[in-house]
């Protein structure tokens, strides 16, 4: 029916709005597009950050790592210094006190040179000191008890047996001398006393070889006697 059918601007409107339906559809298209585009781009930069991210921190993993190691070298190196020090400061005191000790060692050898004419000298003017010093120097600390033999002036009043002296006079006294005689030095004199008498007394002296003691007589009757103790 001709009278039904579209009119040229009918058809040339709805062209019009096809045309519009399909740009849109296109426009949304286009769009979504570069919002994918964009998100893809967003994620990739992201797993870019991530992968310099992790390589940064195996970076500074291994920084570390390589630093420690440094730091255990130079403390081990410290180490050996200060043993190399203390070492060396070991042998110059060994060193030193070598040194000291063989100086002291020179100067004590040269002490003794210089002393060792001295001692000879010394030795020359001993031997030839005096004989009669030499012979107080050796006199004897004691006589030989066998020599010890009393001049007892009458046995009637004292007599001797062995080393002992026995008075049997209970009224007077009795003198006992003895021989050999000591011109000069010392000599060490014992022996035992024994006296019967309720009130005894005993003295020993020194006297000259010319004194003379008589019988019942006391020792400071003679002449030239020294009476030393009495008891």
């Amino acid at each position: 029916n001709e009278n039904h059918r579209p009119t040229t601007k009918m058809i040339l409107s709805h062209d019009t709005v096809l045309i519009d339906n399909e740009r849109a559809l296109a426009e949304r298209d286009r769009e979504r597009i570069e919002k994918d585009h964009e998100r893809i781009e967003k994620d990739r930069l992201q797993v870019e950050l991530n992968r310099e991210r992790i390589e940064k921190d195996q970076q500074k993993r291994r920084a570390d790592t390589t630093q420690s190691e440094l730091d255990r070298q130079k403390t081990k190196t410290n180490e050996s210094q200060e043993l190399v020090r203390a070492f060396q400061q070991q042998v110059e005191t060994t060193q030193s006190e070598v040194t000291r000790l063989t100086t002291e060692v020179r100067n004590l050898k040269a002490e003794l040179s210089k002393l060792r004419p001295l001692t000879t000298t010394s030795i020359q003017q001993v031997k030839s000191e005096p004989k009669v010093l030499q012979i107080q120097q050796s006199v004897p600390p004691s006589l030989n008890p066998n020599m010890l033999v009393g001049i007892i002036p009458n046995k009637k009043y004292a007599y001797q047996q062995g080393l002992k002296i026995i008075h049997t006079d209970k009224d007077g006294y009795s003198t006992i001398a003895f021989n050999p005689i000591i011109s000069n030095g010392i000599v060490r004199f014992g022996g035992f006393f024994e006296d019967t008498d309720d009130d005894p007394y005993f003295g020993i002296g020194i006297s000259d070889s010319s004194a003379v003691f008589g019988s019942k007589k006391a020792p400071w009757y003679g002449e030239n006697c020294l009476l030393l103790d009495e008891v």
